[in-house]
């Protein structure tokens, strides 16, 4: 498979994790830690093959979660 594939696998997992999470009235974060985890290269079933990719994309997503915080965030002008 390749990145396209395993893309496609961790969004429906994580669609499923978070849909069985809100039907049981928890937190949407625990369903998508649980999918992460089951979803995993180190567990059976369907998992991710391509690691390394998958870790790149990742570190991405992170650096512009902490942009788009950063732009929401203002410090009160002491002049």
């Amino acid at each position: 498979m390749g990145i396209a594939a395993d893309i496609i696998i961790i969004l429906v997992a994580g669609l499923i994790g978070g849909l069985i999470a809100q039907k049981l009235k928890q937190p949407l974060i625990i369903g998508y830690i649980l999918v992460g985890i089951a979803v995993g290269p180190y567990t059976g079933g369907v998992s991710v093959t391509n690691i390394h990719d998958i870790e790149l994309l990742s570190e991405i997503g992170v650096a512009l979660l902490l942009f788009a915080l950063g732009l929401e965030f203002s410090f009160p002008v002491c002049f």
